[in-house]
């Protein structure tokens, strides 16, 4: 029979991996639900009950106050865990930017070839032509010192937390790197469901094209580099007075 003091050494070296498996599934939920679960919800009642979406500066403000409170309660936890930003792929390299352009410009044809395939076969099935969400009104009425930061934020916000923090901890708790790939790219889809169905369709094969990446890569920084450069390009463009 073992000592006390060996039974006890075994049930911790039992007990303390899976507490902080535990753990760290609390933390990411408790991560994604802040961060994207209101997001969710709305984007779920707008892609079926269309309306036009218009920022306001309290809504802006409110917008960037959320994603801040977010990565912070991400970077808390994270840290706590002891780990570090350069775990989800977090760092910088000379070669971020080209590879930035070349993953939005990968995206952006992968997007104009799924609208031509969806916007025909949705009318084929429904003889119709689907929802396609416009956002040139979107930030028609908000000031361009909040838009611009907001704008800047966001990629790091989306990118961080779906693209890197989830992904990353899918791979580690379940062990598939395409399962883990295909949970991100769902969240991340949900939330963008405001375009309707057949838009939130088009946007996630844009998306598919940074989870293929940073599925191969671990790399973090392409990807918020090209999601920054399709935020500026194509929604700066819908802010107008």
């Amino acid at each position: 029979m073992s000592s006390p003091s060996a039974q006890l050494s075994d049930v911790g070296s039992y007990d303390i991996p899976s507490k902080t498996q535990s753990y760290r599934w609390i933390d990411l939920g408790l991560v994604i639900a802040v961060a994207f679960g209101g997001s969710i919800l709305a984007s779920l009642y707008l892609a079926f009950h269309p309306e036009p979406l218009k920022y306001s500066n309290i809504r802006l403000l409110g917008g960037i106050l959320t994603e801040l409170t977010s990565i912070l309660l991400f970077f808390v936890l994270f840290v706590r865990q002891g780990r570090r930003l350069g775990d989800i792929g977090f760092s910088f390299r000379w070669t971020d930017l080209p590879e930035g352009l070349a993953l939005i410009l990968t995206a952006g044809g992968v997007m104009w070839v799924a609208y031509v395939c969806i916007d025909y076969a949705w009318f084929f099935i429904t003889l119709r032509s689907p929802y396609w969400f416009g956002s040139r009104m979107m930030f028609a009425d908000v000031s361009i010192w909040l838009l611009v930061p907001f704008l800047v934020l966001n990629p790091f916000f989306e990118e961080i937390l779906v693209r890197g923090y989830l992904t990353t901890e899918l791979i580690d708790l379940r062990g598939s790197v395409w399962l883990a790939s295909f949970i991100s790219l769902a969240v991340q889809t949900s939330y963008h469901l405001y375009y309707g169905i057949a838009g939130a369709l088009v946007v996630g094969c844009g998306l598919a094209v940074f989870a293929i990446y940073y599925a191969r890569s671990r790399r973090l920084m392409p990807v918020i580099t090209a999601h920054m450069i399709w935020d500026l390009t194509a929604l700066l463009a819908a802010w107008h007075r």
